[in-house]
Order: C-alpha cells, then structure tokens, then sequence
C-alpha cells in the first residue's frame, strides 16, 4: 500500500524544469551545429564552382585551341529568362539632308534676259553663291604665295597654276566684240574658256571673277571668294552669258579688289586683248600692290593688241609683270589658241 502510493506521487515542479532545460540545450547545439555545417558545404561549393574551368581543343569555342580556358557562369531563372527575350529593336529616325544643288538654285537664271546687266543679275543670284574663303595654312616656297597650300591647280588658255584660290581679272572692254574665229567674237572664246577653267576646279578650290573695262565689277557682285561647287560652277557659266562687253581698258581698278580678299589668291589670271594706258607705270603701280611676297600673275593678250609697235608694248608689259611675279604670259590667236 505504501509503495503503490510512492509511485503515484507525481514529480516535483523542480525536477521537470531542469529536464526541460536540458531539451533546449539540446536542440540550440544541434541548430547551430546543423547552420555551421550547412555554411562550411556552401563555400566549399561556391569555391569548387570559382575554380572549375573546362579546356576545349576545337577554335570556335573561344581562343586559341588547347591555350585558352572558357570560364562557365552560373545563370539564375531570371537572368536566363532576360537572356532568352526578344532582341532589341532600335528606332531609327530620317534626318533630311539639304543637297547644295538644289533646283531652286539650279534655276535661278532659267528665265534670264539677254539684255541683263551684272548688276542685275548679281543681285538674283549672290544670294544662292556658297562663299569661301578661310586661313592662312602655308607659304609657296618657290612663289611665296599664301594661301591654303598648293594641293589644287587650274589652268586658263594652257597656263596652269597650282593653289587653292584662283582670281580672274577679265577684259570685257569694247575691243572684245571684234570678230575672233569660226564666227565667234573674242569675248564669246574668252566667255566659253573661262567657264571651263572654273567647270575643272576642284570642289576644294575656291575662285573669284573680276571683269574689268572703263571700270570693274565681280561676276557675282560680291567681294568673297565662291566655292568651286557644281551650283556655283553652273551660275558662272549663266552668268557669264548675260555679260556684253563696251568701253575702255581699265584694268587696276580689278587688281585692287582681287588684291583686297582675305585670304590672297593663289595665284592670278590676267587677260586683256588691247593696250592699256601709261602701261610702264601700270605694272610698276601693280609691282607695288603685289607687295613682297607676290602672287603670281599669269597674263593673257588676247589677239595680236593691233600690231606693230603697239604689240610689243602690250607685250613687254605683260611680260614684265608675269616675270615681276612669278607668273607666265602667252598671246592667243584669233581662234582663242596659243
């Protein structure tokens, strides 16, 4: 009876706490066991995965073959499913360009009238000239020319020049009416020979056209150097078209604004078919316009300047200022040939 009563004695509030306090010892050394363990087997494999590299021996797998690793990266769903979308599309927009040859430009001078005078027609058409004109870049060792270097040339009546700038002072006097040949007046040759000089410039050149008689006027009525570009090619030749030549033979006035663009030319055509007056003190006044470093100046006589006596002063003079400059004259015949 005494016994059967000591086993239903129930245990003691003391001995049931400290059983429950060795279970939680238990379970927090085996949870911080487990996440030690867990922690060393992940950077094992993090490691082993750093580590491991595979060699392949054929060349379109990247490098050179049996040299060269190829390193695999590990992709997560989302970059895979980023790797497999769609392929980009880029929006591509028009721009428009704006071409120099315009047919506005083109047709400028499509309704001219013969009777036109330069001013008249410089004022319809200065507008659509490209001007040129820029710095000094080099000195012509042999001319002492200064102007953008000597990468271009041109050529007028078989005298050529090299440069990049080319001026043409232009006789439009009323000599340049007389008959020349096949019918064919002087200035219509000059007309037609002038045209294809600038026609054969190349589009990195620039040019600028003075005609001259009892005064001068630039072709385009405009003080600048115009770009050799197609347009400005084809508004030479309309241009040249409207031009009747009348008066006298004046030609400083046209050395004076050829000399005055900035930068200097080139080089200088000079062409006139008659004699100009006081011509020893025209080429010493041109000598000293020309300065120290002098552009040369190719010269041009047109015709035989009348004959006799008056042809060998014309022609000393044109000489003498070619030589002066270091240009080159030449007399053409009837026929606009040397």
């Amino acid at each position: 009876m005494w016994g059967s009563m000591s086993e239903a004695v129930p245990t003691s509030p003391g001995q049931t706490t400290t059983r429950e306090r060795r279970r939680w010892r238990w379970l927090e050394r085996a949870t911080l066991y487990g996440l030690a363990g867990s922690a060393l087997i992940h950077l094992l494999i993090v490691l082993l995965a750093a580590l491991i590299t595979v060699r392949f021996s054929f060349g379109d797998a990247g490098g050179q073959a049996g040299n060269e690793g190829v390193e695999f990266a590990v992709l997560n769903d989302d970059s895979l499913s980023q790797d497999n979308s769609p392929v980009l599309q880029t929006e591509r927009t028009a721009v428009q360009t704006s071409l120099s040859d315009s047919p506005m430009s083109l047709d400028l001078l499509a309704d001219r009238a013969e009777d036109r005078s330069v001013d008249d027609l410089s004022e319809s058409i200065a507008p659509a000239l490209d001007p040129g004109g820029g710095g000094l870049t080099s000195i012509d060792s042999e001319t002492g020319s200064a102007g953008a270097g000597s990468g271009e040339g041109s050529s007028f009546f078989g005298l050529e020049a090299k440069g990049r700038r080319f001026g043409y002072i232009v006789d439009i006097s009323g000599s340049m009416n007389s008959a020349g040949d096949n019918e064919s007046t002087r200035w219509e040759l000059t007309r037609a020979e002038l045209a294809r000089s600038v026609r054969s410039l190349e589009p990195e050149t620039e040019f600028h056209i003075q005609l001259f008689s009892s005064g001068s006027q630039s072709l385009f009525g405009v003080a600048s150097w115009s770009k050799a570009t197609p347009v400005n090619k084809r508004l030479t030749a309309d241009a040249l078209a409207t031009v009747s030549p009348n008066g006298g033979t004046e030609p400083m006035p046209g050395f004076h604004a050829v000399f005055a663009l900035d930068p200097r030319a080139d080089a200088i055509y000079f062409m006139s078919d008659g004699e100009v007056a006081d011509g020893p003190g025209f080429a010493a006044a041109l000598r000293a316009l020309n300065g120290r470093r002098p552009v040369p100046i190719n010269c041009v006589l047109f015709g035989d300047a009348g004959g006799g006596d008056t042809l060998r002063r014309v022609e000393a003079m044109m000489k003498n200022i070619a030589a002066q400059s270091g240009g080159r004259y030449i007399r053409v015949g009837a026929g606009g040939r040397p």
